[in-house]
């Protein structure tokens, strides 16, 4: 696993819910009740708190901007070293068939992450590699960074990889303020 010490991306809709929370009585979809979470806040807070969402809506193509590069910057040091993760999986075509893949998560603006699923190869490949320790296999690992490496910088290259979460489809917005 890599360490890094890449601090945690500045999300411009995190930090301006957080603050707009006791407004609007919601945060991430998710209703504020105050009888549940009571939120003491002194008229002191409560200045601050207006005073940094008025400061948050006053900056926020500078914010969004910052979190963009942010984004842009933790993409490329994954490019550099990605972070995998192996699985055997079955084929879904022919279950007889074990396929070994790697993944890893692709950071996105907003807080959100894409997962990147690249295959290696099948079980049969490495019979010289019990099954049971196929995932921790220097081998299969070295191997899995390598081709993560060239995926992710041929799609990087070519403009594929998202910086932005794809939209919701219109039909669920429409569902969703219906309700």
């Amino acid at each position: 696993m890599k360490y890094s010490k890449f601090p945690k991306v500045l999300c411009y809709d995190d930090w301006f819910d957080l603050f707009d929370v006791i407004n609007n009585k919601e945060f991430k979809g998710i209703p504020f009740r105050t009888d549940i979470f009571y939120y003491p806040e002194t008229e002191e807070m409560k200045e601050k708190r207006v005073s940094i969402l008025d400061s948050l809506k006053k900056y926020k193509k500078e914010i969004i901007e910052i979190e963009e590069k942010m984004v842009q910057y933790l993409q490329l040091d994954i490019i550099r070293e990605p972070s995998i993760y192996i699985a055997v999986l079955k084929d879904t075509r022919n279950p007889e068939h074990e396929n070994i893949t790697a993944k890893t998560f692709w950071p996105l603006v907003g807080g959100g992450k894409k997962e990147i699923r690249i295959y290696i190869g099948r079980v049969s490949d490495y019979p010289h590699i019990k099954r049971s320790t196929l995932s921790s296999s220097d081998e299969i690992k070295n191997k899995a960074v390598l081709m993560m490496k060239k995926h992710l910088t041929e799609n990087y290259e070519l403009g594929r990889l998202p910086l932005h979460p794809r939209p919701l489809p219109s039909g669920v917005l429409k569902r969703n303020e219906n309700e």
